[in-house]
């Protein structure tokens, strides 16, 4: 089983090669990666083994009471064990205290995150048309939904 803590600098370099193993065409160096766990705000949880070896993670950020989740990831032997799902509960609970709303977005053909994320209470609030480089449009989510206007 692994334990989450927050991130350090020392994560740096395996959360850069997960990233690169996980989204090779993705805008995400090992810069913007240093910049999100440093810039005001940033929320940065690992996942890691026994050996403290990563096996996920979660970027946020945190701006009064709105939490914008960045990038999570799991190593791909940690896939479908929960990891992600860990991650997130751990993060919303920590910042429970004053969160009005957390957002992300994600590739609209990508189900199994759609599935975690709708699990966990998020819902889709908006659609970009077409917004990855491969065409695919991006789904913007929120947790709690806003409140209905009508």
């Amino acid at each position: 089983m692994e334990r989450i803590r927050e991130a350090g600098e020392g994560d740096l370099e395996p959360l850069a090669g997960l990233v690169a193993q996980a989204w090779p065409e993705d805008g995400w160096s090992r810069r913007s990666l240093a910049a999100a766990l440093t810039v005001p705000g940033a929320r940065a949880r690992v996942a890691v083994d026994a050996a403290d070896r990563l096996c996920g993670f979660v970027l946020a950020r945190r701006v009064a009471d709105l939490l914008e989740i960045d990038l999570v990831g799991v190593a791909v032997a940690w896939r479908r064990r929960g990891v992600a799902r860990r991650l997130l509960v751990a993060l919303l609970a920590e910042e429970a205290s004053g969160l009005g709303e957390a957002r992300l977005e994600l590739a609209a053909g990508n189900a199994p995150a759609r599935a975690l994320y709708e699990g966990l209470g998020f819902v889709v609030v908006g659609r970009r048309s077409r917004y990855y480089p491969g065409g695919d449009d991006a789904l913007l989510l929120s947790w709690p939904a806003p409140a209905s206007t009508t």
